[in-house]
């Protein structure tokens, strides 16, 4: 009984963050992915993709604080965090990169600036999700 309390509770919460546009039908595919033979693979997958994320974030920020920003490194980067964040079911993340990879092309330094910071406050906002994902899931497991 309790576990299925629990469940529901998890996939309410999961509705909550596809209501809010923070996760899409990706993350429901990642989802799908875990059985009894991997029960840990929504939590690993989400761990890997948060020190991914943390570990490109912080490179973006010392090139955001350089002097002279080389795009095709900015844009190289973008589009691995705009992939892994697709895979998983980031959306927000995925639309910041959006923007950032387009304010590069033009080489708009200004609009880069301003993109540049949404990353950061996404990556808050998704370390908030997964973590409240995987104590869901770590609470259904015991």
């Amino acid at each position: 009984m309790v576990g299925t309390t629990l469940s529901q509770q998890l996939n309410n919460y999961i509705q909550t963050m596809h209501e809010q546009g923070i996760l899409d039908y990706h993350f429901d595919h990642v989802k799908a992915l875990q059985n009894e033979e991997n029960p840990r693979f929504v939590m690993e997958v989400i761990s890997m993709f948060a020190h991914d994320a943390e570990a490109g974030i912080a490179h973006l920020t010392t090139v955001l604080n350089s002097a002279v920003v080389d795009f095709a490194k900015v844009i190289s980067f973008v589009h691995q965090l705009k992939g892994s964040s697709s895979s998983i079911g980031g959306v927000r993340m995925a639309l910041a990169c959006r923007e950032i990879r387009h304010a590069c092309d033009n080489l708009d330094k200004e609009r880069w600036r301003e993109a540049s910071s949404s990353p950061m406050r996404q990556d808050a906002v998704n370390h908030r999700c997964w973590r409240q994902i995987a104590i869901n899931n770590r609470n259904i497991a015991l």
